[in-house]
């Protein structure tokens, strides 16, 4: 499924979120634009590299950070950045400016740590937003749980547009995520995506968002929360 866009009209500007996009794509950029050995140089000098960092953390201490802007190609990229354009800033705007950037960097911060602990690869590069994002969707699942998000589902060669539930949206991508790390466990590795690290920062995300609900929903709560949403 392809989410093209919710329904939440945020009544804040999104900086965070537009800084976090506007991060990812001058990083991909640089990673495109230059050469294949300079780039691949540049993304590894930045990427988390576990057995790296542990043996010289005060070398590395930024890749646990910077390893958040890199993508491993097109459609890492572009799928991360649509999942953050259409769901970070309501997030942002429901938790305040500075609380997001402390909860989305922690929330990268945190998958790392989950992958790591689950499938212990200590020599392969970590890359990526998809921690980060993940947290935001657990967020976004505790606050807007009756936002519609138009979405495009695949039958056959064909794309459906349909408004699915933000709980219906985030429950069907959760289940794919939890079902893939299971596989992973199960049969070995099906792709070199941290299918754990979308685990982790979605609980994450999710707790968080729980734990100040009531607080952090107060400035919506005009715009009937549990009902229908203003269409943006």
């Amino acid at each position: 499924m392809i989410p093209i866009k919710d329904h939440v009209r945020s009544k804040s500007f999104p900086f965070f979120n537009l800084l976090f996009l506007g991060i990812n794509i001058y990083v991909f950029a640089r990673q495109v634009i230059l050469p294949d050995a300079q780039a691949l140089q540049f993304t590894i000098d930045h990427a988390f590299v576990a057995q790296r960092f542990l043996e010289d953390p005060l070398a590395y201490w930024f890749t646990p950070l910077t390893t958040l802007f890199f993508h491993g190609g097109f459609v890492h990229f572009g799928g991360n950045m649509l999942f953050l354009f259409i769901f970070g800033d309501n997030v942002e705007d429901a938790l305040g400016h500075l609380r997001y950037l402390f909860f989305y960097l922690f929330a990268g911060v945190l998958s790392l740590v989950v992958q790591l602990i689950v499938v212990p690869d200590m020599a392969t590069p970590v890359i990526g937003a998809s921690g980060a994002i993940s947290g935001v969707l657990g967020a976004y699942l505790v606050l807007f749980p009756l936002a519609r998000v138009t979405t495009l589902i695949p039958i056959g060669i064909f794309l459906m547009p349909a408004r699915l539930p933000a709980f219906v949206f985030l429950f069907l991508w959760v289940v794919v995520q939890a079902l893939s790390g299971y596989l992973t466990i199960m049969a070995g590795p099906l792709d070199n995506v941290a299918y754990f690290a979308h685990i982790g920062g979605f609980i994450y995300g999710f707790a968080i968002a729980l734990s100040g609900r009531r607080r952090y929903l107060e400035k919506f709560r005009r715009r009937g929360i549990y009902g229908t949403y203003r269409s943006r």
